[in-house]
């Protein structure tokens, strides 16, 4: 019997069909350690595997510990295939309407701009239809899965599923359908190939006309609130401290990680061109970020974000950062007075996908990353009081800046 890392690697190089042979000969705590190493891989075939552990594998810990390795490739980027999703669906030629969403449920969203969606369906003669998807606010529908089960089974499975991805808060019917729609027409202006198991879906709960006409906070954070507010706007940076925001960054293209290195190496530099000092350019830096980066439909990615967010802060009794979330959402609206890169929140999350540019790098002994986000902020509070010189501030809480 091979040991973990060699059973990764042969799970990794089998087959599907030699794969579950080598889940059920392997040892079970043996399997348990291999599940790490390939929630660690960044590896497609990675996210293969523990998707088939969580669906053959009887074994209850297994079954958990394949689902949290892959909520950790699903946070990286990573997902399953979607033609290698095999859930059941409707016989063909059924006569069976489209059913009502009894309930639904939607976790909160991960840097990467991913977030899962369950809808639940009562069957006319007993039974549940579960549909699954995973959804990604700038490339659309990325997975599908429908089960044909029984509700205390789902009961017992999203029990199970509730401490290993986020925060979950129950939706409105309607409104979930709408944010499966919202997705699909995502998919078909950005080119990518819905799921296989779409059409099986739409076939149970049918499909809305449109994505959400308004986004769900809204019906307790007036817009218009917000804008007799603009300190909500001012204070938005405070939801670095949320949970559901850490990690978040907006990502730049390469061809500003040259740039970059050198702004984050000017407060070493012996000599300084006049008009050109650390503050300066690390100003036109962030403004040439926020240009190239924040394209149309980015910004519309990040806006839905913070509002789809707002309505998690909303459902979890947390309405001061619902607030803060309103007012960033609605400072991306292409007719905002301020530009982006003065928006605190904004600023903070263009600095973290500049700082993930230069990883890796050190400047005068310190990560480059660091120093760069320092001489932004304070660049930036330099500029909003009018004042120059002063030591550099530390980088605002709540950052993460990647290692």
């Amino acid at each position: 019997m091979p040991d973990s890392p060699d059973l990764a690697a042969a799970l990794l190089a089998a087959d599907p069909a030699q794969r579950e042979q080598l889940m059920r000969d392997a040892d079970p705590a043996m399997l348990e350690v291999a599940l790490g190493h390939l929630g660690r891989s960044r590896e497609p075939a990675a996210a293969e595997v523990l998707d088939l552990v969580d669906r053959v594998v009887d074994d209850r810990v297994l079954k958990k510990a394949a689902r949290r390795e892959l909520h950790r490739l699903r946070s990286s980027g990573v997902h399953v295939p979607p033609a290698l999703i095999a859930p059941a669906e409707p016989a063909p030629g059924r006569s069976e309407p489209t059913l009502d969403v009894a309930q639904a449920w939607a976790t909160d969203i991960d840097p990467s701009g991913s977030r899962a969606l369950w809808l639940l369906a009562e069957r006319p003669l007993g039974g549940v239809w579960f549909g699954a998807m995973l959804v990604n606010d700038q490339r659309g529908l990325l997975e599908v899965n429908l089960v044909d089960t029984t509700r205390k089974r789902f009961r017992r499975d999203f029990e199970a599923n509730q401490g290993d991805a986020g925060i979950w808060i129950e939706l409105p019917g309607q409104y979930a359908r709408a944010l499966v729609r919202e997705a699909v027409d995502l998919s078909h202006e950005t080119e990518h190939s819905l799921p296989v198991r779409y059409r099986a879906f739409r076939d149970v709960f049918g499909e809305a006309a449109s994505g959400p006409e308004r986004a769900l906070v809204y019906d307790t954070i007036s817009p218009v609130e917000a804008n007799f507010n603009p300190d909500w706007l001012d204070d938005s940076q405070r939801l670095l401290g949320e949970p559901e925001i850490a990690g978040w960054y907006v990502a730049m293209p390469d061809a500003l990680r040259t740039r970059t290195l050198e702004v984050a190496r000017m407060p070493l530099a012996t000599l300084l061109v006049p008009g050109h000092t650390p503050d300066q350019e690390a100003l036109h830096l962030l403004a040439e970020a926020a240009r190239l980066a924040l394209v149309p439909a980015v910004r519309r990615a990040l806006r839905r974000r913070l509002e789809e967010t707002g309505y998690v802060f909303v459902a979890t009794e947390r309405l001061n950062a619902a607030r803060l979330a309103v007012a960033a959402a609605r400072g991306l609206d292409e007719a905002a007075n301020v530009p982006p890169e003065r928006q605190p929140l904004v600023r903070v999350l263009l600095a973290a996908g500049l700082a993930r540019l230069i990883t890796g790098e050190t400047v005068g002994g310190r990560r480059a990353a660091d120093t760069l986000i320092e001489l932004i902020e304070h660049a930036s509070t330099e500029r909003e009081s009018g004042q120059s010189g002063g030591s550099i501030e530390t980088r605002p809480s709540g950052l993460i800046v990647p290692r």
